[in-house]
């Protein structure tokens, strides 16, 4: 009996096999295309960063707007880079597409913090987005040395106050160093706190202290709905990998500074009076990083360092190329580091 059954079963697998051959000779694309629809799962199902939400309207060019918010998972410990994507039919080409956006934020680093994102899509080639979903295409740990310039203070109201539901506000450099490319962005909401329009704006420079006014406009498709903005925020990196970012503290005294992993820089302040130099660090990265400190000229008196307070006994610092080198190591969270006695005119 165990004999005719095992027969059996060989007959079955060789049927099987021919059969499932038979299928791809026959339905090719339908094939291929089962298997590209379990790898774009894969990648839909991403748990590092997730969509919050979204919402759709055209504009008054008829163009397809999708907009909403994506957040990091509380549970991913790395920050992360993202890319948005959205699934729809070109009717030019024939044929389906995945396109992409990257939120209004480069880097997402707190847990379920939203950050904006906004499609636009001509609606005549791409006559089905308006039923699209958008995802989470891709997440990624960030590696690169990467310094976030948090030296700016935005002043704002939360209600809107032009007569096309603008909002305007004032932002402020409060460091010595100029930032370039700020990218400020907001959620528009309505009554009910459902968000309706992305809305962004760049500033190309800002000096150091210096202020400069920014507005926000909604599209004026949706203007009469607008209500309320929120999560404004903005984005600027130092643009500097790997390289020391210089600042001038006088005419003949420079000090540099270089980090080797993600670090937002809160607060940096020289006090003349006292010849201290104060940063407020926030180490991001789940791991300690280094802080390399290079002054100009040579220090003949020795340097006082302290990360919070705390002074560093066995200090990292040589002399070298009529500058003073210093290596600190920096834990993850937000820390105050001091460089006092610092000597020259």
């Amino acid at each position: 009996m165990s004999k005719i059954f095992n027969h059996f079963l060989q007959i079955s697998y060789i049927v099987s096999f021919f059969t499932v051959v038979v299928l791809i000779l026959l339905f090719p694309s339908q094939a291929f295309s089962l298997a590209s629809e379990s790898k774009s799962s894969s990648v839909i199902e991403n748990p590092r960063a997730f969509v919050k939400n979204y919402s759709t309207y055209n504009d008054g060019d008829n163009n397809t707007i999708i907009v909403g918010s994506v957040a990091k998972s509380d549970y991913q410990d790395f920050p992360q880079t993202v890319l948005v994507g959205l699934k729809t039919f070109n009717n030019i080409t024939g044929s389906n597409e995945i396109i992409t956006e990257a939120p209004y934020n480069s880097i997402l680093y707190k847990d379920n913090e939203p950050f904006p994102f906004k499609f636009k899509l001509n609606s005549t080639v791409f006559l089905d987005a308006v039923n699209s979903k958008p995802f989470i295409f891709e997440s990624r740990n960030v590696s690169l040395p990467i310094t976030k310039l948090n030296t700016f203070k935005l002043d704002y109201p939360v209600l809107p106050q032009g007569n096309h539901k603008e909002l305007y506000g004032n932002i402020t450099n409060t460091s010595p160093i100029q930032l370039n490319n700020i990218t400020l962005f907001a959620i528009v909401n309505d009554r009910n706190s459902t968000q309706i329009d992305s809305v962004k704006t760049v500033i190309p420079h800002l000096k150091p202290y210096e202020t400069l006014n920014f507005t926000f406009i909604p599209d004026p498709v949706i203007e009469n709905r607008v209500y309320f903005y929120s999560c404004v925020g903005g984005d600027v990196d130092d643009m500097k990998v790997d390289q020391f970012q210089i600042i001038n503290i006088s005419s003949s005294k420079v000090l540099g500074y270089k980090f080797s992993s993600i670090m937002q820089i809160d607060y940096i302040d020289y006090n003349a009076t006292n010849n201290q130099f104060v940063f407020k660090i926030n180490n991001i990265y789940p791991y300690p990083g280094s802080l390399s400190l290079q002054l100009m000229p040579i220090q003949v008196d020795p340097l006082n360092v302290s990360i919070d307070g705390l002074p560093i006994e066995n200090m990292n610092a040589r002399n070298s190329d009529n500058k003073t080198l210093i290596g600190l190591s920096i834990p993850q969270g937000t820390h105050n580091v001091t460089i006092s006695n610092i000597s020259g005119e």
